[in-house]
């Protein structure tokens, strides 16, 4: 599990989410496996107003903000990676 905590736009509006995404794992013989998946604790407005509990009560809408929470974290994950590479490789050509 890791801290999920994303800015997303859904129809113009902005809102930030706070959760939880789990990786999820393979198939194996004691189990079937799982998808990955996020758990949304929070959906909050540009106000600091907290809409979560709205936002499940159309499965639609919470469905899209799931997808588009999961999008941003992997996007955010990317970014990261790419980030601590160029570090390391700027590192390297200081130390030689």
């Amino acid at each position: 599990m890791k801290y999920l905590h994303v800015k997303i736009e859904v129809n113009g509006v902005k809102l930030e989410v706070i959760g939880n995404y789990w990786p999820g794992e393979a198939e194996s013989l004691d189990s079937p496996g799982e998808e990955e998946s996020i758990e949304i604790e929070k959906v909050l407005t540009p106000k600091g107003d907290d809409i979560g509990a709205m936002v499940a009560w159309f499965e639609d809408v919470q469905e899209h903000v799931e997808q588009a929470a999961m999008e941003a974290f992997k996007e955010g994950r990317i970014w990261q990676a790419c980030e601590a590479a160029i570090a390391r490789r700027e590192m390297a050509l200081e130390a030689a």
